[in-house]
């Protein structure tokens, strides 16, 4: 009898004990809910919307959101910005694009000569940023809000700076005429005469003549599509890309060989792709 009643005690308390440990898991998960994958974590983490809360003025406002959304992977992870297919994908295009050129020029065949000459054109003459430029602010205006208040921009043309100076860029004495040298003329002026732009635009070149002719060089493309060269220069003013104006200084003439004591410069009129004759267009002064 005394047995029995023990194990029936014995089963009563294992009942108990039983139960207060459930009590006590389901206590425990209460507290510290179930963990959740890492990869579940980060999706999580990459899709939750980014709140901002309305301004302090205006509380009774209710919030807005701006998702930021990511696609993920098959692991969970976010996708990269930039992808590595893509870019081999271009580098392979433009090494196609390579050999097909050098493939192009390498044949003798006479059915390529257009395309030839089309990748020649290409390479060899310059796009006329001025002349869109001018074309851009007349269709859309000057773009001053774009650019910091130090910068130096471009006047909006008019008719005055579209015209040539009434003058050569420096007082003088034709040397070489335009007929003479194909290209330009050579005028001789007194030691330190200063040269000026004949007409508002840009720098497009500074630096030695390619043809080792006209030694320091200076390039203004101008806003209708012209360019005007000055050539044999001493101590060039502006530098490549500067805005100048008709009369603007650009530099100094330089000694001649034969005389030091005269100065001497050169000076060019291209309109388009021909050059010419200054005296055609420029008046003496």
């Amino acid at each position: 009898m005394t047995a029995i009643f023990i194990q029936t005690g014995g089963g009563d308390m294992a009942k108990r004990i039983d139960k207060i440990k459930r009590m006590m898991d389901e206590k425990r998960k209460q507290r510290q809910p179930g963990r959740v994958r890492e990869g579940e974590k980060r999706r999580d983490r990459a899709t939750v919307p980014w709140v901002q809360s309305s301004h302090d003025e205006a509380r009774e406002e209710t919030d807005f959101y701006r998702p930021k959304v990511r696609r993920m992977d098959e692991e969970g992870n976010p996708e990269p910005l930039i992808k590595k297919e893509r870019i081999m994908f271009q580098v392979l295009a433009s090494v196609c694009l390579l050999l097909v050129t050098a493939i192009l020029f390498s044949m003798p065949a006479g059915q390529f000569d257009q395309a030839r000459q089309f990748v020649y054109n290409s390479f060899n003459h310059e796009f006329e940023f001025t002349a869109v430029a001018g074309w851009y602010e007349d269709q859309f205006g000057r773009p001053l809000a774009l650019l910091p208040p130090s910068m130096e921009v471009a006047p909006e043309p008019e008719g005055s700076e579209l015209e040539y100076a009434s003058a050569l860029p420096a007082t003088g004495t034709i040397a070489q005429s335009f007929s003479q040298n194909g290209r330009g003329i050579y005028v001789e002026t007194d030691l330190d005469e200063t040269v000026e732009a004949v007409k508002s635009g840009v720098i497009r070149f500074v630096g030695e003549d390619e043809e080792q002719e006209w030694g320091k060089t200076v390039v203004i493309s101008h806003y209708d599509g012209g360019e005007s060269w000055y050539g044999m220069l001493d101590n060039i003013q502006v530098n490549l890309y500067d805005h100048v104006e008709a009369g603007d200084l650009v530099g100094y003439v330089s000694p001649a060989r034969d005389n030091e004591a005269i100065g001497v410069y050169y000076f060019a009129l291209k309109e388009g792709e021909t050059f010419v004759d200054p005296i055609d267009v420029i008046p003496l002064d």
